[in-house]
């Protein structure tokens, strides 16, 4: 019976070799079930940064380039002014229009045509009416020619009324046509003022004051900071295009004058239809971009810049 019995020593010694046995089977199962987890981010090193939006501003108008207000690489608001045409003609052309307009418009105004031709033709019904009243009265007292005059006479004041009804309806036409003749050069004298179409920053002035510049040529590029576009060649393996749209990501890159590194966060817009060499595929992902603490008028990351992103494979609650 003493035999069947371990001693303390062994059985302290057949514990510890369970409980190490146990702590190495779990720890064996831990590592396989986190080795087992599907990554929660991928990280693409190639990628290239783009402005969000980048407009070439082109002259609405041909004509001597008058004044450049906007400077290079410097902030511009939506609608602000770039440049300015030569306007001095096209004002010329203007108040000649306008005096036109205001004589259409007087034309357009004046009834005094209609009122006299309405009056006439009253006075010949008036005489016709009190001479076939005679006649009826006494028969014969009037004879047939003149009652034929008088017929006539209302019938030339009918046709004079309605000429002159004619005439006013002309004269209204004149006078849209004048006032469209003046909207168009207001038109024209408003394309002189080139303006800006987004916030952002002028990136390029390829005209100075004094040049002369065709309708449809670029006067000025002005691109959107703001917002930057990040485009990145990804593995169908590590992530399937259908499930990228809308995915959170990061960029991150080191800044070369604090030599730390920076990060900025957006999200996947798109990703390209087509498949490229060594089944890899483009997605385009927009950043919200960030103006630099120390110096305000400056954004942390431009275009060009080197930075590898992180895009998240679950995508974040609202």
């Amino acid at each position: 019976m003493t035999q069947n019995r371990l001693s303390k020593p062994a059985f302290v010694r057949a514990i510890a070799t369970g409980a190490l046995f146990f702590i190495f089977t779990t720890g064996s199962a831990t590592v396989e079930i986190a080795g087992s987890q599907e990554p929660r981010a991928i990280e693409v090193t190639e990628c290239v940064v783009r402005f969000a939006e980048e407009v070439d501003v082109p002259a609405l108008e041909s004509g001597r380039v008058a004044e450049v207000v906007a400077n290079l690489n410097e902030p511009i608001e939506s609608m602000a002014l770039i440049a300015r045409l030569d306007d001095r003609s096209l004002k010329i052309r203007r108040h000649a229009s306008s005096l036109r307009l205001e004589e259409a418009r007087d034309e357009a105004n004046d009834d005094l045509e209609l009122r006299y031709a309405e009056t006439a033709l009253a006075v010949a019904e008036d005489e016709l009416d009190s001479n076939l009243s005679t006649n009826r009265d006494v028969s014969g007292s009037v004879s047939m020619s003149h009652l034929r005059r008088l017929r006539l006479a209302v019938k030339h004041g009918e046709l004079e009324v309605a000429l002159a009804k004619k005439g006013r309806g002309e004269a209204h036409v004149e006078l849209q046509l004048r006032e469209a003749d003046l909207a168009m050069l207001d038109d024209q004298l408003a394309n002189l003022q080139i303006t800006s179409p987004l916030s952002g920053t002028v990136i390029e002035v390829t005209r100075s004051a004094g040049e002369w510049i065709e309708k449809g040529h670029s006067l000025a590029t002005v691109a959107r900071i703001d917002r930057l576009h990040v485009h990145a060649l990804v593995r169908e393996d590590q992530l399937p295009p259908r499930t990228c749209k809308g995915l959170p990501v990061s960029v991150h890159w080191t800044d070369s004058s604090l030599g730390s590194e920076r990060m900025l966060r957006g999200h996947v817009l798109s990703a390209d239809p087509q498949v490229l060499p060594g089944a890899r595929y483009r997605i385009h992902a927009e950043i919200v971009n960030q103006r630099d603490a120390a110096d305000p008028t400056r954004w942390i990351l431009v275009p060009g810049t080197t930075v590898r992103m992180k895009v998240e494979l679950v995508k974040r609650n609202p």
